[in-house]
């Protein structure tokens, strides 16, 4: 698999060029979940067109359909100069975290069903790993 990565604040944007979701969705969604997850505060600006297609070696083109639709969806706002700020609206971020948790969540499940875990088992290993990801090694299950 070929992936373009970017780093912004610790979060990183990835591109796979073989994936079947459109190169501008899948920056879309990187953006917005930066937006989403609250590394991207309210007023923050965003890489110029040129510089974000330069980072992530992507046409302009691409850069400008996905801040025209993150504008339209009213994650973001241009500034006169071509300059794009997030733009923050608590209930809509509260409503889209939660559509995207459910998403990830579903699709998650669906595979772990698929190699035969049963819900007890998968809640422990789920419980092992968010021990371990926050810094607890040991797990009191």
């Amino acid at each position: 698999m070929i992936k373009k990565h970017i780093r912004e604040k610790g979060f990183e944007i990835k591109v796979d060029v073989k994936s079947a979701v459109p190169i501008y969705e899948q920056i879309k969604r990187g953006i917005k979940l930066m937006i989403i997850s609250g590394y991207l505060k309210n007023g923050e600006p965003l890489l110029s067109i040129r510089e974000l297609a330069a980072k992530l070696k992507v046409n302009p083109n691409t850069i400008i359909k996905v801040y025209y639709q993150l504008e339209a969806e009213g994650y973001i706002e241009s500034r006169p100069g071509s300059m794009y700020k997030v733009k923050i609206n608590q209930n809509k971020i509260k409503k889209d975290r939660y559509e995207f948790f459910k998403n990830e969540t579903d699709d998650y499940i669906a595979k772990i069903v698929s190699m035969g875990y049963t819900p007890e088992e998968a809640i422990k290993e789920i419980k092992k790993y968010i021990n371990k990801k926050g810094g607890k090694e040991n797990d009191k299950d």
